[in-house]
């Protein structure tokens, strides 16, 4: 019985090949989920509570991005959080202190993102920190 793939180096050639036709950014590398795990749960913690493996050496502590719709009437402030994330707006301070990248800047220059990209990354962690807010019952 032959291999959907064949066998040995011509089999792997073809695998290889599928992977580098594959876009860079796939939609679960680029999900809001994996992005908060990549670059934000060091800080704010595998689940948005401020409680990162790095918090505790921080000067100062990451906020519970879990209490963000509660400390604003209820209502997740998503366009807030986004300039806040993206920390590229004149007068915005990066995530409110020196400790905490500018995002936008640093998916354009570090990871070689085109401007919409990183906006799209950034609207993706957005998304998952509204979903994993922490409401009150009505």
């Amino acid at each position: 019985m032959r291999k959907a793939f064949g066998t040995g180096v011509a089999g792997l050639l073809v695998v290889l090949s599928a992977f580098a036709a594959a876009p860079a950014q796939t939609p679960f590398r680029d999900s809001g989920a994996v992005l908060f795990g990549t670059y934000c749960a060091s800080c704010h913690g595998r689940n948005g509570l401020g409680d990162g493996p790095v918090a505790e050496s921080l000067k100062t502590r990451p906020p519970n991005l879990t209490q963000l719709a509660k400390l604003n009437g209820g209502m997740f402030p998503a366009e807030r959080t986004r300039r806040v994330i993206d920390g590229r707006e004149a007068g915005m301070r990066a995530h409110g202190s020196i400790e905490m990248p500018v995002w936008g800047d640093a998916f354009i220059r570090r990871e070689g993102l085109t401007d919409a990209a990183a906006r799209a990354r950034i609207d993706a962690i957005v998304r998952y920190l509204d979903a994993i807010q922490e409401r009150t019952a009505h």
